[in-house]
């Protein structure tokens, strides 16, 4: 299977900084070194300013038809800020998934990031390919009540915290940044990367219970834009807590915390 090679990663709080910039749309203080660093500041997308590569061709995607589909983290303990991390990832599996849509392609990529020989964090990236052909129409979400009471709501993302995080990150996919663009694909504006998405899921999950999460997985199942108002839902599960992120009555995401 295809690999991303060994990256280095320092979790510097100047670095930190920069990405909050991007996930809470305002310019924050420095965190104090020691401080816990949110599991989704680790994003696989990193490698490519990091290593000068696109991750894409790395793993043979048309980033043209791919999206995001997901991500889950494990982490043995909370990575602290100012911790320089060794991140590497391989492909797991890559199947076709038959769908009214055609035959999408899923692939599983599986990064470690670890302090010297200590495994910290596990990351796992849920990708799609759309088939090939002309644009389709976006997914939509299904639209029905929440499933627990809302515990957040999170502020309407502006195309400002869109371009902090893509270039934080190295995503520099046309779809998040260029509206002429994403119309010609069928999109009704630019696309809210899913890395933006599962950090504003982590920061209002972490501040709704006061403890920050040792594992989160965010499942997508439709793009978000930017301007939309954002509820965050929640109830107890056997994983801890599930939750439902909604744009008015249509899921948008969901997924469990520990």
């Amino acid at each position: 299977m295809s690999a991303i090679p060994e990256f280095a990663l320092h979790a510097a709080p100047e670095s930190v900084a920069r990405w909050a910039i991007g996930r809470d749309g305002r310019i924050g203080p420095l965190p104090a070194p020691g401080t816990s660093l949110p599991l989704a500041y680790l994003v696989f997308l990193r490698a490519q300013p990091l290593l000068g590569v696109s991750v894409h061709a790395l793993l043979g995607r048309d980033p043209e038809r791919g999206l995001y589909g997901g991500v889950s983290y494990r982490a043995a303990r909370i990575p602290r800020v100012g911790e320089s991390l060794l991140g590497s990832g391989e492909v797991t599996s890559r199947r076709q998934v038959g769908t009214p849509r055609g035959d999408l392609t899923i692939t599983t990529l599986a990064v470690g990031y670890r302090v010297g020989d200590e495994l910290v964090v596990e990351e796992t990236v849920r990708m799609v390919d759309l088939p090939a052909g002309p644009p389709q129409p976006p997914a939509r979400g299904p639209r029905r009540a929440p499933a627990g009471p809302k515990v957040a709501e999170l502020a309407p993302i502006t195309r400002t915290q869109i371009a902090w995080l893509t270039v934080e990150t190295g995503d520099m996919n046309p779809l998040h940044l260029d509206a002429p663009y994403a119309a010609r694909r069928g999109y009704p504006d630019v696309v809210v990367p899913g890395t933006l998405t599962a950090a504003l899921v982590e920061r209002a999950i972490t501040g709704a219970l006061g403890r920050w999460p040792r594992a989160l997985d965010v499942r997508l199942h439709a793009a978000c834009y930017p301007g939309e108002p954002l509820t965050l839902h929640a109830a107890t599960a056997p994983e801890g807590l599930a939750f439902e992120l909604f744009a008015g009555d249509e899921l948008r995401a969901e997924g469990t915390v520990a």
